[in-house]
């Protein structure tokens, strides 16, 4: 375990075991300096931090009862082919971006639904009408923030991934910490994963 962001998620761990009474912001700006972080690497603290704390709702909901948000900046814009409708972008699952990818995951595990959306307005109409136990969603600082947020206080478990290359253009996300996200479940569950 050598990675950045390894060494983040030990800390975020030791941080969130310890009890300590303190907030995500803080928490870290503490762990940012300690590791001596860039900016970008301290929004991925920051959003770590969050993620432990929902992760054991999070676990214990049935793939069949999560959600997968995605964003539709991710695709490729020259290329993309695919349509609008009430649900967001309608990825073809073509190959010119990694959403295919991802939609095809959560299909694979029987998520209940993926969304390709524009922004934060969607993903609380969608969570209204769908009302999953549990939400993957992958965008970037900013609108995970507003996710979380809109979350607060309402049961549901939540994950999310950072894209790893931000703007509003053929953005990027690393799909192995998306993978491990998504396949984040309890024990008493695995083997439960469609049903």
């Amino acid at each position: 375990m050598n990675s950045t962001a390894d060494k983040i998620k030990t800390a975020v761990a030791r941080l969130v075991d310890s009890g300590a009474h303190v907030s995500v912001a803080s928490s870290s700006q503490f762990i940012g300096k300690k590791l001596g972080l860039s900016e970008r690497w301290i929004q991925y603290t920051h959003i770590e931090i969050r993620n432990k704390l929902s992760e054991l709702k999070y676990k214990k909901t049935p793939f069949k009862e999560r959600v997968l948000f995605l964003p539709h900046c991710m695709r490729n814009q020259k290329k993309c082919k695919a349509e609008y409708n009430e649900d967001g972008l309608q990825c073809t699952e073509c190959g010119e971006c990694k959403l295919g990818r991802l939609v095809k995951m959560a299909r694979e595990r029987g998520y209940r639904a993926t969304y390709i959306v524009p922004g934060g307005s969607m993903l609380k109409a969608k969570i209204a009408m769908d009302k999953p136990k549990a939400v993957l969603g992958v965008a970037c600082f900013e609108e995970v923030q507003m996710a979380f947020d809109a979350l607060k206080g309402t049961g549901i478990g939540v994950q999310a991934v950072l894209l790893a290359r931000a703007g509003c253009v053929n953005t990027d996300v690393n799909i192995e910490e998306v993978r491990e996200k998504m396949d984040l479940i309890d024990e008493s569950l695995k083997g439960k994963k469609k049903r």
